[in-house]
């Protein structure tokens, strides 16, 4: 049996040292080897996504890199003014033959003291437009009443199938 003077001045056993070296191991495998694991697995699973052709890192998507310019959509049969009982109704004509299919969103805004609210949001998915040569939405048609009076912003973005492009345009109006 082996003592050993600790800082205490407290005797110690061998055997106690040897447990207590033992513990100290049980924080570096419940705590560090798990992040260090964590660290190491991630890397290979977003080396492994980016490593595709298909894909790509994007992670600050504060404004859509491959917006294309609003001259490419147009807006068929929109007013600037509308009563509150009128209904909204307009068709959009895209300008750009390679940009032929893809989904379509409209989001209508109420600015109000320079911020916008979001009012409705439309959704027309799968919108084949270039080879049937019409304006979308195809077979739908859209209509919107706004039932309060104020000025009111229209956004249309169109994504092709692969959410890789983007064409958007806004118009603003009001309500009387």
């Amino acid at each position: 049996m082996i003592i050993i003077f600790d800082f205490f001045h407290d005797y110690i056993d061998i055997s106690e040292l040897q447990s207590l070296i033992e513990m100290s191991k049980s924080p570096f495998l419940v705590y560090v080897l798990p992040i260090i694991l964590s660290v190491g697995l991630g890397t290979l699973v977003m080396a492994e996504a980016l490593n595709d052709s298909e894909r790509e890192l994007d992670m600050w998507q504060i404004g859509v890199a491959n917006n294309i310019s609003t001259q490419t959509i147009q807006l068929i049969g929109l007013e600037a003014k509308y009563s509150v009982s009128d209904p909204i109704e307009f068709e959009i004509r895209v300008m750009d033959s390679t940009f032929n299919c893809g989904d379509l969103y409209i989001t209508i805004y109420k600015i109000i003291n320079s911020t916008k609210q979001v009012v409705t949001q439309s959704g027309f998915l799968n919108q084949c437009y270039i080879t049937e040569n019409s304006n979308l939405p195809i077979d739908n048609n859209y209509s919107e009443i706004l039932g309060e009076t104020g000025e009111y912003e229209i956004l249309i973005e169109l994504y092709d199938k692969t959410y890789q492009q983007t064409y958007s345009h806004s118009e603003n109006l009001r309500v009387n």
